[in-house]
């Protein structure tokens, strides 16, 4: 046999295996290097082993271009494109749902950031099965070469920064996101439209003198029939109260006896105080700067108003530590003070202040002042003239111009109770403050001014809404049992009983008796005049108040905590006493006295016998 030379332009691999590629040409050899063999071979057999490696070489045909750069390598793996969410705690519905992990490679736009998994990639090139062939082939299944050669594919470093092969083999200890078609998806917080919302709280009184129920009348309980109406009652036998309370055992067969015990004491109350063995109240006086917000420390508070007062009158007894917030305001003017008694506001100005001494060595500073009418009183407001000489006007009408200057509003209204009246054209004329033309307005017809307690507003209220004679049908605004409250004095009174008096203007109008009905009049009354009185509403307006304030009368005291239920009562609403004897009338003044933890309101209530 010829021997056969092997020339090799390229020294054989460490290992001593021979390593055959193709050429371009398509003859065997390793790229880049010829082989050629010289020789007769009648019948060449050989007998070695060999490595298989295509050695394809694949140029760059493109590069991948992303709008975005390399990211921040990223300590998390990913198993899958699509993760379990957090659970909501409110059903939506979704136009998708959780996806299941599906096995198959993913197509991933970043280099060096896949993560290695056992299944096929999308490459152009793969392992290839063993091929069991014969020896007489040029190339035949080969041990796979755990060597680097000459190729364009190679594992490559970590680089922060795009790389330069389309694909390429990453870190194995690098996980990031993979690029799917579904990716986690953000919580969106939508309202849902719908034609039913949550609704907001509207608390509503009510004040009747009855309840969905009828209240049983005297006697054996009967079963119930099919459902009526209620009626108004006739007396008043039971209180409004929900709850059933029985001051005897039931009787043997389970029927329920109802008994009316109460007396004939005229129409029901439109707020009752109930009636307690114990009345806790948990009292807190608050005092703050609406200018600058500060709360005041208040050791005492005090403060009062009668019905022939056109404002409240207070005085407190603060710490030491308010008296750097006790100046002016931003605009010069005395401070205003938000005072909240039990949860009643009130506004009031701060118009005078001083050190307190009598406490030494604790020092504290002695405060007082008016409510917010007192702005348009002296000295805050100035004396000018009021009056209507060109033009008709109501009297309400007459009262809302006399709070402009030039037409222009100084910021009061006027909350009108009284019975309107024409005025005349230059039937009135005066001078003075703001406060004094409105309370020559309202006493021409036998009325008073109230403040507002926190709105810059006057109401203008009748001294006697309804006569006296008449009180026993006047549903009154309180009920006041006696375990809530306390007389703390009574002062008997008699005045003339007058049933007649004579009432009229004065350059213009009318003028004419006034006579209490049912009697004959022989009793006059000193005349009442005022310019204000153009008119017959005017007329009887200031009869009826001229023609109440007379009789025998009772001035009583009454000394009760600032409950939940009745809050500060105010002047000119009618309160029914339950005590020994039950006492109707009308409050006259209200003074609030507080040293903590004591707070009492002592209402002044007149009565006629």
């Amino acid at each position: 046999m010829t021997d056969a030379r092997l020339i090799f332009k390229r020294k054989p691999a460490t290992d001593g295996r021979l390593v055959f590629g193709l050429n371009d040409s398509g003859e065997v050899g390793v790229p880049g290097v010829d082989l050629s063999l010289d020789g007769e071979l009648p019948e060449l057999t050989l007998v070695c082993d060999m490595a298989y490696d295509s050695r394809a070489q694949r140029p760059m045909v493109s590069s991948t271009v992303a709008p975005w750069r390399s990211t921040d390598e990223l300590q998390a793996g990913i198993a899958s494109g699509m993760q379990g969410t957090i659970r909501s705690p409110a059903g939506w519905q979704a136009r998708w749902q959780t996806a299941q992990a599906q096995p198959e490679g993913t197509e991933a736009r970043q280099a060096g950031t896949l993560r290695p998994g056992d299944m096929a990639t999308a490459a152009r090139h793969q392992d290839g099965e063993p091929l069991q062939t014969s020896a007489a082939v040029q190339a035949q299944s080969a041990l796979r070469s755990d060597i680097d050669l000459q190729a364009r594919h190679q594992v490559a470093a970590h680089m922060q920064r795009q790389a330069e092969l389309p694909h390429q083999d990453g870190l194995h200890d690098r996980f990031a996101l993979q690029r799917v078609r579904h990716q986690v998806a953000l919580p969106l917080v939508a309202g849902l439209a719908t034609d039913f919302q949550s609704a907001l709280p509207w608390l509503l009184g009510i004040a009747s003198r009855w309840q969905e129920a009828v209240p049983p009348p005297p006697g054996i309980s009967k079963r119930p029939g099919p459902p009526v109406d209620p009626e108004p009652p006739i007396d008043r036998c039971y209180v409004p109260d929900p709850h059933l309370v029985f001051g005897a055992a039931a009787v043997r067969n389970g029927r329920l006896i109802f008994v009316c015990e109460c007396k004939d004491d005229g129409p029901g109350a439109l707020i009752v105080a109930p009636t307690r063995k114990a009345y806790i109240v948990l009292n807190q006086v608050m005092l703050t700067c609406l200018d600058t917000g500060v709360e005041l420390q208040a050791l005492a508070f005090s403060m009062s108003l009668d019905f022939n007062s056109w404002t409240w009158t207070w005085s407190a007894s603060l710490h030491k530590d308010a008296a750097h917030h006790l100046g002016r305001d931003a605009q010069g003017d005395p401070a205003v003070v938000l005072a909240v008694v039990n949860g009643v506001p009130f506004k009031l100005r701060l118009e005078r202040t001083g050190r307190d001494r009598r406490f030494m060595p604790q020092e504290r500073w002695a405060v007082s002042g008016r409510g917010l009418a007192a702005v348009i009183s002296e000295p805050w407001g100035k004396r000018l003239p009021f009056g209507n000489p060109g033009q008709l006007l109501t009297a309400q009408q007459l009262a809302v111009e006399a709070l402009k200057i030039n037409g222009v509003s100084i910021g009061w209204g006027v909350d009108w109770k009284l019975e309107d009246w024409v005025v005349p054209a230059g039937a009135w004329a005066m001078q003075g403050s703001y406060i004094d033309a409105i309370n020559d307005i309202a006493s021409a017809a036998g009325g008073y001014v109230q403040p507002h307690n926190t709105e810059q507003i006057l109401r203008i209220l009748p001294k006697y809404p309804t006569a006296p004679w008449a009180w026993g049908d006047v549903v009154p605004d309180f009920e006041i049992p006696a375990a809530a409250a306390e007389v703390e004095g009574t002062e008997f009174m008699d005045k003339p009983i007058y049933n007649r008096v004579f009432v009229g203007g004065i350059s213009a109008g009318v003028f004419g008796p006034v006579t209490r009905a049912g009697t004959a009049g022989e009793l006059i009354a000193p005349q009442a005049t005022h310019a204000l009185i153009t008119d017959a509403t005017a007329q009887r307006q200031r009869g009826l108040a001229e023609l109440a304030d007379t009789g025998r009368q009772a001035h009583v005291s009454l000394s009760m905590q600032v409950l939940p239920e009745t809050g500060v009562i105010l002047p000119g609403q009618f309160v029914r006493y339950k005590g020994p004897e039950t006492v109707m009338g009308i409050v006259r003044s209200t003074a609030i006295n507080w040293a903590a933890p004591r707070l009492r309101q002592v209402l002044e209530v007149e009565t006629h016998a």
